[in-house]
Protein backbone atom coordinates (compact mmCIF):
# COMPACT_ATOMS: atom_id res chain seq x y z
CA UNK A 1 0.00 0.00 0.00
CA UNK A 2 1.59 3.26 -1.13
CA UNK A 3 0.91 6.85 0.62
CA UNK A 4 1.46 10.17 -1.14
CA UNK A 5 2.96 12.81 1.76
CA UNK A 6 2.52 16.30 0.52
CA UNK A 7 5.10 19.12 1.31
CA UNK A 8 3.79 22.31 1.71
CA UNK A 9 5.71 25.36 0.76
CA UNK A 10 7.11 27.56 3.96
CA UNK A 11 6.68 31.13 2.99
CA UNK A 12 9.03 33.79 3.05
CA UNK A 13 6.89 35.22 5.93
CA UNK A 14 6.86 32.12 8.00
CA UNK A 15 10.94 32.22 7.36
CA UNK A 16 11.34 35.44 8.67
CA UNK A 17 9.50 35.27 11.72
CA UNK A 18 11.32 31.88 12.43
CA UNK A 19 14.59 33.64 12.04
CA UNK A 20 13.06 36.96 14.17
CA UNK A 21 11.96 34.34 17.14
CA UNK A 22 16.10 33.15 17.54
CA UNK A 23 16.01 30.02 15.27
CA UNK A 24 18.58 29.35 12.78
CA UNK A 25 18.33 28.85 9.11
CA UNK A 26 20.62 28.14 6.62
CA UNK A 27 19.19 30.16 3.95
CA UNK A 28 19.71 33.58 3.99
CA UNK A 29 16.40 36.26 3.59
CA UNK A 30 16.34 39.58 1.61
CA UNK A 31 14.46 42.44 3.30
CA UNK A 32 15.43 46.01 2.08
CA UNK A 33 14.87 47.65 5.11
CA UNK A 34 14.72 51.57 4.16
CA UNK A 35 13.47 51.80 0.35
CA UNK A 36 13.54 54.88 -0.85
CA UNK A 37 13.45 54.66 -4.59
CA UNK A 38 10.05 55.59 -4.83
CA UNK A 39 10.16 56.80 -8.77
CA UNK A 40 11.59 53.52 -9.79
CA UNK A 41 8.27 51.61 -7.77
CA UNK A 42 5.96 53.66 -9.32
CA UNK A 43 7.46 53.68 -12.78
CA UNK A 44 7.51 49.44 -12.43
CA UNK A 45 4.36 48.77 -9.71
CA UNK A 46 2.49 51.89 -10.19
CA UNK A 47 1.52 54.59 -7.17
CA UNK A 48 4.02 54.24 -4.55
CA UNK A 49 2.16 54.28 -1.51
CA UNK A 50 -0.09 51.38 -2.19
CA UNK A 51 1.16 48.24 -0.10
CA UNK A 52 -0.15 46.20 -3.18
CA UNK A 53 2.80 47.71 -5.43
CA UNK A 54 4.96 46.94 -2.84
CA UNK A 55 4.15 43.36 -2.32
CA UNK A 56 4.28 43.23 -6.45
CA UNK A 57 8.07 44.28 -6.36
CA UNK A 58 8.39 42.35 -2.68
CA UNK A 59 7.18 38.76 -5.21
CA UNK A 60 9.73 40.39 -8.10
CA UNK A 61 12.46 40.66 -5.59
CA UNK A 62 12.08 37.85 -3.79
CA UNK A 63 11.62 40.14 -0.59
CA UNK A 64 10.78 38.26 2.59
CA UNK A 65 9.59 41.14 4.54
CA UNK A 66 7.98 44.73 3.90
CA UNK A 67 6.84 47.82 5.61
CA UNK A 68 3.51 48.48 6.16
CA UNK A 69 3.88 51.90 7.89
CA UNK A 70 5.56 54.61 10.17
CA UNK A 71 3.48 55.19 12.91
CA UNK A 72 3.28 59.13 13.45
CA UNK A 73 3.71 59.62 17.79
CA UNK A 74 4.12 63.80 16.66
CA UNK A 75 7.02 63.30 18.28
CA UNK A 76 9.60 65.28 16.47
CA UNK A 77 11.04 68.80 16.60
CA UNK A 78 13.64 68.40 13.38
CA UNK A 79 13.98 71.11 10.67
CA UNK A 80 13.93 70.95 7.49
CA UNK A 81 15.72 73.14 4.23
CA UNK A 82 15.85 72.72 0.76
CA UNK A 83 18.85 72.74 -1.08
CA UNK A 84 20.09 74.00 -4.29
CA UNK A 85 18.24 70.97 -6.46
CA UNK A 86 14.87 71.17 -4.95
CA UNK A 87 15.26 68.53 -1.89
CA UNK A 88 14.16 68.79 1.70
CA UNK A 89 17.07 68.12 4.27
CA UNK A 90 17.85 67.74 8.39
CA UNK A 91 19.31 71.10 9.30
CA UNK A 92 19.16 70.59 13.06
CA UNK A 93 16.38 70.38 15.70
CA UNK A 94 14.23 73.40 18.13
CA UNK A 95 13.74 71.29 21.00
CA UNK A 96 14.69 73.66 24.16
CA UNK A 97 11.68 72.80 26.54
CA UNK A 98 9.64 70.77 28.32
CA UNK A 99 6.49 73.18 27.73
CA UNK A 100 7.10 71.97 24.04
CA UNK A 101 6.62 68.60 24.76
CA UNK A 102 3.77 69.46 27.08
CA UNK A 103 1.92 71.17 23.97
CA UNK A 104 1.93 68.52 21.24
CA UNK A 105 -0.70 66.08 21.27
CA UNK A 106 -0.94 62.65 21.18
CA UNK A 107 -2.03 61.85 17.89
CA UNK A 108 -5.48 60.16 17.13
CA UNK A 109 -4.67 56.51 15.86
CA UNK A 110 -8.57 55.52 15.22
CA UNK A 111 -8.22 56.41 11.40
CA UNK A 112 -4.43 54.47 10.43
CA UNK A 113 -5.82 51.62 12.64
CA UNK A 114 -8.37 49.94 9.97
CA UNK A 115 -5.20 51.14 7.00
CA UNK A 116 -2.66 49.45 9.07
CA UNK A 117 -5.16 46.59 9.58
CA UNK A 118 -5.42 45.97 5.65
CA UNK A 119 -2.14 46.49 4.88
CA UNK A 120 -1.18 43.42 7.01
CA UNK A 121 -3.82 40.80 6.11
CA UNK A 122 -2.54 42.13 2.90
CA UNK A 123 0.64 41.16 3.23
CA UNK A 124 0.18 37.94 5.08
CA UNK A 125 -1.71 36.55 2.58
CA UNK A 126 0.56 37.05 -0.17
CA UNK A 127 3.54 34.94 2.25
CA UNK A 128 5.69 37.96 3.05
CA UNK A 129 6.29 39.53 6.97
CA UNK A 130 4.71 43.15 7.20
CA UNK A 131 7.15 45.15 9.26
CA UNK A 132 5.75 48.44 11.34
CA UNK A 133 8.25 51.41 12.11
CA UNK A 134 8.04 53.56 15.43
CA UNK A 135 10.70 56.07 16.64
CA UNK A 136 13.09 55.15 19.30
CA UNK A 137 13.81 57.42 22.03
CA UNK A 138 17.73 58.04 21.39
CA UNK A 139 17.41 59.14 17.80
CA UNK A 140 13.84 60.98 17.77
CA UNK A 141 15.18 63.33 20.80
CA UNK A 142 18.67 63.75 19.58
CA UNK A 143 17.54 64.32 16.60
CA UNK A 144 15.10 67.45 17.60
CA UNK A 145 17.48 69.09 19.76
CA UNK A 146 20.43 68.76 16.97
CA UNK A 147 23.67 67.55 18.22
CA UNK A 148 25.30 70.13 19.40
CA UNK A 149 22.26 71.55 21.50
CA UNK A 150 21.99 67.05 22.70
CA UNK A 151 25.27 67.43 23.27
CA UNK A 152 25.63 70.36 25.66
CA UNK A 153 22.10 69.41 27.11
CA UNK A 154 24.19 66.34 28.77
CA UNK A 155 26.06 68.70 30.93
CA UNK A 156 23.87 71.24 31.53
CA UNK A 157 20.42 69.50 32.52
CA UNK A 158 20.79 65.92 32.15
CA UNK A 159 17.66 65.30 33.44
CA UNK A 160 15.58 66.79 30.64
CA UNK A 161 17.17 64.56 28.44
CA UNK A 162 15.94 61.51 30.60
CA UNK A 163 12.54 63.23 30.52
CA UNK A 164 12.24 63.64 27.30
CA UNK A 165 13.14 59.97 26.82
CA UNK A 166 10.61 58.98 29.23
CA UNK A 167 8.18 61.55 26.86
CA UNK A 168 9.16 59.42 23.39
CA UNK A 169 8.75 55.86 24.75
CA UNK A 170 5.65 56.62 26.77
CA UNK A 171 4.13 57.33 23.62
CA UNK A 172 5.53 54.18 21.79
CA UNK A 173 3.60 52.38 24.41
CA UNK A 174 0.55 53.66 23.83
CA UNK A 175 0.94 53.77 20.23
CA UNK A 176 1.88 49.51 21.24
CA UNK A 177 -1.66 49.70 23.08
CA UNK A 178 -3.80 50.98 21.19
CA UNK A 179 -2.17 50.36 17.31
CA UNK A 180 -0.18 47.46 17.47
CA UNK A 181 -2.08 45.17 19.46
CA UNK A 182 -4.73 45.62 17.33
CA UNK A 183 -2.45 45.50 13.73
CA UNK A 184 -0.18 42.52 14.82
CA UNK A 185 2.18 43.19 12.92
CA UNK A 186 5.12 40.50 12.18
CA UNK A 187 8.06 42.87 13.78
CA UNK A 188 8.40 46.24 15.23
CA UNK A 189 11.75 48.35 14.09
CA UNK A 190 12.46 51.27 16.21
CA UNK A 191 14.19 54.03 13.64
CA UNK A 192 17.24 54.48 16.25
CA UNK A 193 20.67 55.92 15.00
CA UNK A 194 22.70 56.37 17.98
CA UNK A 195 26.12 55.88 16.34
CA UNK A 196 28.76 57.79 14.18
CA UNK A 197 31.24 55.58 11.58
CA UNK A 198 33.86 55.42 14.94
CA UNK A 199 31.26 54.57 17.94
CA UNK A 200 28.72 55.82 19.52
CA UNK A 201 27.09 59.23 19.86
CA UNK A 202 27.39 59.13 23.84
CA UNK A 203 29.43 57.14 26.21
CA UNK A 204 27.94 53.27 26.65
CA UNK A 205 27.04 54.43 30.32
CA UNK A 206 25.66 57.22 29.47
CA UNK A 207 23.51 55.35 26.63
CA UNK A 208 22.20 53.08 28.96
CA UNK A 209 21.20 55.99 31.58
CA UNK A 210 19.44 57.74 28.83
CA UNK A 211 17.76 54.67 27.69
CA UNK A 212 18.18 51.18 29.44
CA UNK A 213 15.13 51.37 31.50
CA UNK A 214 12.40 53.68 28.91
CA UNK A 215 13.01 51.12 26.58
CA UNK A 216 12.84 47.86 28.78
CA UNK A 217 9.92 49.34 29.71
CA UNK A 218 8.48 49.63 25.67
CA UNK A 219 9.51 46.26 24.75
CA UNK A 220 7.60 44.69 27.74
CA UNK A 221 4.71 45.32 25.99
CA UNK A 222 5.80 43.81 22.63
CA UNK A 223 7.28 40.27 24.29
CA UNK A 224 3.23 40.35 25.97
CA UNK A 225 2.05 40.41 22.51
CA UNK A 226 4.67 37.87 21.11
CA UNK A 227 5.95 40.39 18.92
CA UNK A 228 9.53 40.52 18.37
CA UNK A 229 11.08 43.86 17.37
CA UNK A 230 14.38 44.83 16.09
CA UNK A 231 16.53 48.29 15.84
CA UNK A 232 18.03 50.73 13.09
CA UNK A 233 21.07 52.50 13.50
CA UNK A 234 23.88 53.61 11.36
CA UNK A 235 27.33 53.19 12.74
CA UNK A 236 29.93 51.41 14.85
CA UNK A 237 27.51 48.91 16.45
CA UNK A 238 30.03 46.86 19.24
CA UNK A 239 29.52 49.05 22.33
CA UNK A 240 25.48 48.99 21.18
CA UNK A 241 24.70 45.11 20.44
CA UNK A 242 25.16 43.56 24.36
CA UNK A 243 22.72 46.19 25.21
CA UNK A 244 20.06 45.42 22.72
CA UNK A 245 20.61 41.98 23.10
CA UNK A 246 20.03 41.93 26.67
CA UNK A 247 16.83 44.18 25.65
CA UNK A 248 15.44 41.16 23.34
CA UNK A 249 15.97 42.63 20.40
CA UNK A 250 15.69 39.94 17.72
CA UNK A 251 17.90 42.32 14.86
CA UNK A 252 19.77 44.71 14.47
CA UNK A 253 20.16 46.67 11.23
CA UNK A 254 22.73 48.25 9.51
CA UNK A 255 25.76 46.97 10.45
CA UNK A 256 27.20 50.00 7.98
CA UNK A 257 29.89 48.59 5.97
CA UNK A 258 32.78 51.67 6.10
CA UNK A 259 31.34 51.03 10.28
CA UNK A 260 31.77 47.60 10.81
CA UNK A 261 33.85 44.72 10.49
CA UNK A 262 31.06 42.07 9.66
CA UNK A 263 33.44 38.95 10.20
CA UNK A 264 33.55 40.35 13.61
CA UNK A 265 30.31 41.26 14.53
CA UNK A 266 28.97 37.82 13.06
CA UNK A 267 32.24 36.28 15.48
CA UNK A 268 31.32 37.91 18.73
CA UNK A 269 27.31 38.48 18.18
CA UNK A 270 26.13 36.04 15.72
CA UNK A 271 24.89 33.60 18.22
CA UNK A 272 22.75 36.35 20.10
CA UNK A 273 21.03 38.13 17.80
CA UNK A 274 20.27 38.57 13.66
CA UNK A 275 22.45 40.52 11.64
CA UNK A 276 21.41 42.70 8.55
CA UNK A 277 22.50 44.95 6.10
CA UNK A 278 26.20 45.57 5.62
CA UNK A 279 26.17 46.65 1.82
CA UNK A 280 27.93 49.93 1.33
CA UNK A 281 25.21 52.13 -0.75
CA UNK A 282 27.61 54.51 -2.15
CA UNK A 283 29.69 51.40 -3.65
CA UNK A 284 26.04 50.52 -4.76
CA UNK A 285 25.38 54.08 -7.12
CA UNK A 286 29.41 53.62 -8.36
CA UNK A 287 30.25 49.67 -9.19
CA UNK A 288 29.79 47.59 -12.46
CA UNK A 289 26.67 44.95 -11.88
CA UNK A 290 29.19 42.25 -11.97
CA UNK A 291 31.33 44.16 -8.53
CA UNK A 292 27.86 44.48 -7.34
CA UNK A 293 27.17 40.58 -7.67
CA UNK A 294 30.83 39.76 -6.24
CA UNK A 295 30.50 41.84 -3.19
CA UNK A 296 26.69 40.31 -2.32
CA UNK A 297 28.35 36.91 -2.62
CA UNK A 298 31.37 38.17 -0.38
CA UNK A 299 28.98 39.88 2.11
CA UNK A 300 26.68 36.54 2.31
CA UNK A 301 29.72 34.08 3.01
CA UNK A 302 30.93 36.36 5.78
CA UNK A 303 27.83 36.86 7.12
CA UNK A 304 26.46 32.98 7.13
CA UNK A 305 29.42 31.90 8.99
CA UNK A 306 27.48 30.70 11.75
CA UNK A 307 23.91 30.20 9.90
Amino acid sequence: MSSHHSTQKVTPREKFKSIMKGNRTSEILFWEVWFQKFKMLEKRYGDPTRIESKIKMAQDLGMAAVSIGYLDLNCLFGEHQNTMAGESRYAGGSLRSRKQLDEKPLPDWSSVIPELQRRQQLVAAAGIAGVLYLPWCFHAIATSMGLEHFAMTLYDDFDFLKTCMHWVEERNRKAIEQVVQLVQPDLVLFDGDCAFKTGLMVRPTILRELVFAETQATVARLQALNIPYALHSDGKLDKLIPMLFELGFSAIHGCEKQANDLADLVERFGDDICLLGNMDVVFLTQAHVDQVRAETQNMLKIGSQKG
